[in-house]
């Protein structure tokens, strides 16, 4: 808490700094320059660290506040070399921008040079970081935060969509033409913890990143972890644009048309690979298959890795077979860290959506019917898993007081053993949030009635199949109404 009400109150200097103070003059031009109006870097709560080597450390103390906490909160450093302090401020003559979490509360401060002093850095002996970050203290965790989450959260939840890009000044030129959806990973170097807050919020996320995310490693194992969350990633393409920002400086409705035509990440990937690549040549066709079937092994939804075994075998021009089989062959050889496993529980094969589900179910006591009613025991995969659920339903009806404990307490000796191991899945603690909690769990839900329609229309689909062979005329105009029932079903549960 002593950290958090520094960072609040530094916040503040910072911002007065900038608004009002003679020493932000050439902060202020600067944002003007870069198209950044004052009512928006007033929204975003921006402020300025001026020259000097204790204007923060010294405006702390006169608070009140010590040496030592000051330092927890990593806004001074200590000085080993010089006797006139001890310590000496991070930030000097950055334009500041407060890191806060999804409750606006400022956890951590990101501070960049302005354009002059860029300029003079590159005849200097010792260059400094154009871009320096809070180190990590008690609160502040650069890879657990999302800058501008806190003004997106609410548009995001409402287009059920995120725009994500890499800087500050991409989120802040979004949400001044209205983009509010738009949040940064500071990076392609997309975190689990961030994916986690995303995951919770919306199904769809389009990356809008500088750099060419064929080629980037970090960015293509942040498309990884959103896959494996269940979110549809999409590509909006820059073009010539260096970043976005530039993108929306120049040209609003260009940038408006290119998020709106967002391509999906795996069709853009196979297009970037084939326009990189001979698709005529063998050692073509090999470069391209190096590069993309190690993503489609990826692929978590069965139907979505058929579709682009296909479409890929159709831009090589091979047989679907081949391609199914070498993607078959490199997944047999895909290792899956730890750290996504414990971040979403649901990659290994012996934690599966359904003990997820119930795992999420167990950690919170109270219990409310709409949760009771958003999965039936029809939906799980697995019998043990959907036996349970009917348990759990079935006590529920005759039981007053409807808490956890109180289903616990009178689970049958045959599922005890079931219900240990759902305890022992590591379950991330963020969803102690009862808000949090409730979004990921409305969220599985619908994957796991998804994955439950999709079986069925698998099994109609060979029940048809079996009919047009027996040439069942009677049966198969039964089985297509129910195969066109079900299909439709599966669209509605995927809005």
């Amino acid at each position: 808490n002593k950290i958090i009400a520094i960072n609040n109150l530094t916040s503040k200097f910072y911002s007065y700094i900038l608004e009002s103070h003679k020493l932000g003059e050439a902060a202020r031009v600067y944002l003007k320059k870069r198209g950044i109006s004052e009512k928006f870097w007033k929204k975003f709560g921006l402020g300025f660290a001026p020259k000097g080597w204790e204007n923060t450390y010294k405006f702390l103390t006169k608070k009140g506040y010590s040496a030592a906490d000051i330092s927890q909160s990593g806004l001074i450093i200590s000085r080993q070399m010089r006797s006139s302090s001890e310590y000496f401020d991070r930030f000097r003559n950055r334009l500041m921008f407060p890191l806060k979490d999804s409750r606006g509360v400022v956890l951590g401060f990101a501070g960049r040079l302005l354009e002059q002093e860029t300029r003079n850095m590159k005849h200097a002996v010792r260059q400094e970081a154009k871009y320096i970050n809070s180190p990590e203290t008690l609160v502040f965790n650069k890879g657990s935060l999302l800058f501008g989450l806190d003004l997106a959260r609410d548009a995001i939840r409402r287009s059920n969509e995120t725009l994500l890009v890499e800087g500050e000044f991409d989120v802040i030129s979004a949400h001044q033409v209205g983009i509010e959806n738009t949040v940064a990973s500071k990076g392609t170097a997309l975190t689990d913890k961030q994916v986690v807050l995303l995951s919770r919020l919306c199904e769809n996320v389009a990356l809008c990143y500088d750099a060419d995310i064929a080629g980037d490693a970090a960015a293509r194992r942040g498309i990884e972890l959103l896959d494996n969350a269940g979110v549809n990633v999409k590509i909006v393409d820059l073009g010539n644009h260096k970043d976005p920002d530039e993108f929306l400086q120049k040209d609003v409705n260009g940038f408006r048309k290119v998020f709106k035509n967002a391509q999906n990440i795996y069709d853009y990937l196979i297009d970037s690979a084939t326009g990189r690549y001979d698709t005529t040549t063998a050692s073509g066709k090999k470069k391209i298959g190096q590069e993309i079937i190690p993503m489609l092994v990826k692929i978590n939804d069965d139907l979505m890795q058929a579709h682009y075994i296909e479409k890929l075998s159709k831009v090589l021009d091979l047989d679907v077979s081949l391609v199914s089989d070498a993607v078959k062959k490199k997944s047999a050889s895909v290792y899956v860290s730890e750290d996504t496993i414990k971040s979403f529980g649901t990659l290994n094969k012996q934690i599966n959506l359904d003990r997820y589900f119930l795992a999420l179910f167990l950690i919170q006591d109270e219990i409310s019917q709409q949760v009771l009613n958003l999965l039936n025991a029809s939906d799980f995969e697995e019998d043990t898993a959907g036996s349970f659920w009917k348990m759990v339903r079935d006590i529920m009806k005759t039981s007053r007081k409807s808490t956890v404990s109180r289903i616990l307490s009178k689970v049958p000796k045959q599922f005890s053993e079931f219900v240990d191991d759902l305890y022992l899945i590591n379950i991330n603690p963020v969803f102690n949030d009862r808000e949090i909690w409730g979004a990921e769990i409305v969220k599985i839900a619908k994957r796991i009635k998804r994955e439950a329609i999709k079986r069925k229309l698998t099994d109609i689909s060979k029940a048809i199949k079996r009919a047009e062979k027996e040439k069942d005329i009677k049966l198969l105009k039964l089985l297509s109404g129910k195969f066109d029932q079900m299909s439709k079903n599966l669209k509605e549960a995927s809005i």
